[in-house]
């Protein structure tokens, strides 16, 4: 149970026009996907795409109109935990969420499950969608990899929101390399998910998350966990010196209120939002953080 915890904790979480890319494969039209009726209102706008990245393609989700902020999820979620966020603050941002490589409706490559390689997927699809800077939402991994990106491409960023996120490793070095055979790691998955909220959630907070999951491929999860587990950007985060917002749930056993003060120990300027939740204070008091995220926004300086 130890280990399966420390994985879901790990796991969870974990974020515009689109010149030359190929055409919609999903739009409203009317009532949406049954994966996304319950989190997206009938009346708002959005299109699910295909982005060529030159070789690699990832599907995306957006909504609404303004400045791109762009969502980037967790190890064993997709982009399907952030239609409610995608088009919450149009007309001001538009929202794009992306389905990591091997997530999601996106290309499933042999391998190249990284963090670093994530990062440059996510600036690959900004030059694709011609966005010279956006606002970046990460989520668990998904704040891993916008840590990474940050200090790689400091002029692609705006401002960033890491959610349930550490500057440091996350060791799993005893499941890694059996991960993915033979066990079902859809179950796994599940497990972990469950295992992130407070022992007395109840489920109908947690199940429309269990809904979504897709059937996971062992050696993404596998190679993805790895790459956390060799994370380590404390003592480097300084460099960062955009508006930055980090929440984290007093709950949250792995990345801790410790943890989110250190970060924000080395960003100047950055503020720190805590939420009586566990790791996924987003499926747990929803309507708090599209209003945090929200203020935010409000308070950044105008894009350049």
């Amino acid at each position: 149970m130890l280990v399966s915890r420390i994985l879901l904790v790990l796991a969870l979480a974990g974020f515009v026009g689109c010149a030359g890319t190929t055409p919609p494969v999903r739009t409203n039209s009317g009532a949406h996907p049954p994966q996304l009726a319950d989190v997206i209102p009938p009346d708002q706008p959005f299109q699910r795409h295909m982005v060529d990245l030159h070789g690699l393609h990832l599907s995306v989700l957006e909504a609404g109109t303004g400045d791109p902020i762009i969502f980037v999820h967790g190890v064993v979620t997709t982009s399907n935990i952030f239609p409610k966020y995608v088009g919450a603050y149009s007309p001001e941002f538009r929202g794009i969420a992306v389905d990591l490589r091997g997530y999601g409706d996106s290309e499933k490559p042999a391998t190249g499950y990284s963090i670093p390689q994530f990062s440059n997927d996510l600036i690959k699809l900004a030059d694709v969608l011609q966005i010279k800077k956006a606002v970046w939402v990460g989520v668990s991994m998904g704040g891993m990899i916008l840590q990474r990106l940050a200090l790689d491409h400091p002029e692609r960023v705006r401002a960033l929101v890491l959610v349930s996120t550490t500057d440091g490793p996350m060791i799993l070095d005893k499941d890694i390399p059996t991960i993915g055979a033979p066990r079902d790691y859809r179950e796994v998955s599940k497990n972990m998910i469950v295992e992130s909220f407070p022992a007395d959630t109840q489920a109908k907070t947690y199940q429309p998350l269990l809904d979504r999951i897709p059937t996971w491929n062992g050696t993404v999860i596998r190679e993805a966990l790895t790459s956390m587990s060799q994370f380590n950007v404390h003592g480097q985060l300084t460099r960062i010196q955009v508006p930055t917002l980090i929440m984290v749930g007093v709950k949250d056993d792995v990345a801790t209120p410790a943890i989110a003060k250190g970060i924000q120990a080395q960003i100047a300027g950055s503020q720190v939002v805590e939420y009586q939740t566990g790791h996924f204070m987003m499926a747990e008091d929803p309507d708090r953080f599209r209003a945090v995220l929200g203020e935010f926004l409000k308070g950044l300086p105008p894009s350049q």
